[in-house]
């Protein structure tokens, strides 16, 4: 549900998160046309390695992500493959910071780990924007509008409608029964440590918990160097999800494991 969220004043930040990868010019022509419209802007890429077509990840990292950057900074996510159509454009308000995403699922994600939000529908007609392209909306209208908000020309709640309904994420949720915690791996990092949707911390009473990654048990350790040479472990990583790696070596590559392989936390004793 939408709750009041505090107040936002720009900071002049603003970071991107997107599945454009840097093979191609997309990410550095969303960065052109924010400073053509606001040059004092400072633009930080938080990550363009999204998988593709995955808002869920992208609202994820942001959930997890936007509280190391400074209250007043504009955050922009675009995983957009419905763009060009009548999907919605949001812009969220929340701990003192404003979110501009797609309505595909990605914005639900984001608010899953607020606390305390409000989000409004935007309407690029009334914005005035020039929208030269069906596919291309990063440039045309997400740019410019971070733009505004960091630069003080426009308020979150000049945008548009109020507390629109967001999609639902796609996000897989862990599920518990009795004894145990069943969820899957996500994605995989540069490294090919393997993140889960399962966070921490465990409970207590479950210190000694089996973790296991389909018929193998990787042990739980708090730190990849007590890992012994090739084994494969479980540790809560520094986003604080449960993650499966091969220290010195890519679990992807080694296991064949990726996105949709269950993963079992079982209490022991």
């Amino acid at each position: 549900m939408n709750r009041s969220a505090t107040s936002f004043n720009p900071c002049g930040l603003i970071t991107l998160t997107t599945d454009f990868g840097l093979q191609d010019p997309f990410a550095g022509i969303m960065k052109g046309v924010i400073k053509r419209h606001f040059g004092d802007a400072s633009v930080v890429d938080l990550c363009h390695a999204v998988p593709p077509f995955r808002g869920e990840i992208a609202g994820l990292w942001l959930g997890l992500c936007h509280h190391w950057f400074p209250e007043g900074t504009v955050h922009v996510a675009v995983v957009d493959p419905g763009v060009g159509t009548d999907r919605n454009i949001v812009c969220i308000q929340a701990r003192c910071h404003a979110f501009i995403a797609p309505d595909n699922g990605l914005a639900a994600e984001l608010v899953s780990h607020l606390d305390s939000w409000t989000a409004w529908r935007l309407d690029p007609e009334a914005l005035d924007l020039d929208i030269a392209s069906t596919t291309f909306h990063g440039r045309d209208i997400f740019a410019p509008v971070a733009a505004m908000l960091a630069s003080a020309n426009a308020a979150p709640d000049s945008l548009g409608s109020p507390d629109p309904e967001l999609v639902p994420s796609a996000l897989p949720r862990p599920i518990r029964k009795d004894a145990s915690l069943t969820g899957e791996i996500l994605f995989a990092d540069h490294f090919g440590n393997l993140s889960t949707n399962i966070p921490g911390p465990l409970p207590k009473e479950w210190n000694d918990a089996t973790v296991s990654v389909e018929a193998q048990t990787a042990r739980l350790v708090r730190a990849y160097g007590e890992a012994r040479p090739g084994e494969t472990v479980a540790i809560f990583n520094s986003f604080g999800l449960l993650e499966i790696a091969l220290p010195r070596a890519s679990a992807r590559d080694r296991r064949q494991w990726g996105p949709g392989t269950p993963v079992r936390v079982s209490k022991t004793g």
